[in-house]
């Protein structure tokens, strides 16, 4: 009885270690473009840029981050193909404002470690409020990088 509770058990702490461990060691790419973002055909301006910093030691991160605001009052976020992040588990695309990132602004799951990205800013969130772009781990609640959106 006490040897398939201890394979269980194994095999389900081997499996978290493994989705906790892993993304450190694997790269995931993007080549998204800013025609693939679906309301380019709308028209838009570039109301900020930033480039990334590093976040916690041991959490590296580079590349530009681009906020578009369309003519139809919709906005999006778009990493350049200069980016670059640690990877980690459970990592998400936040903005921020002042050094502080907002737990209510999540804006999308991140979608790879590397290369040009795009993200439509949910309609609930003021982006103009912001002046941030964060990359957080929600899994340990760590900063793996952010932007300082500066106006265009």
């Amino acid at each position: 009885m006490k040897k398939p509770l201890f394979a269980i058990g194994a095999i389900a702490i081997l499996a978290i270690a493994y989705w906790l461990i892993s993304p450190l060691f694997i790269v995931t790419t993007v080549n998204e473009t800013v025609k693939d973002l679906p309301n380019e055909g709308v028209g838009s301006i570039v109301m900020s840029r930033g480039d990334f910093t590093d976040g916690e030691p041991g959490h590296h991160a580079a590349g530009t981050a681009v906020l578009l605001k369309y003519t139809d009052g919709n906005y999006a976020v778009r990493f350049e193909d200069d980016f670059e992040v640690t990877n980690g588990p459970d990592l998400f695309v936040y903005f921020g404002r002042d050094g502080v990132y907002d737990k209510n602004a999540r804006i999308s799951n991140l979608k790879a470690s590397k290369g040009g990205q795009n993200y439509m800013v949910p309609k609930e969130i003021d982006a103009s409020r912001y002046d941030e772009l964060w990359i957080w781990c929600r899994a340990f609640s760590v900063k793996f990088g952010a932007a300082k959106l500066l106006p265009s």
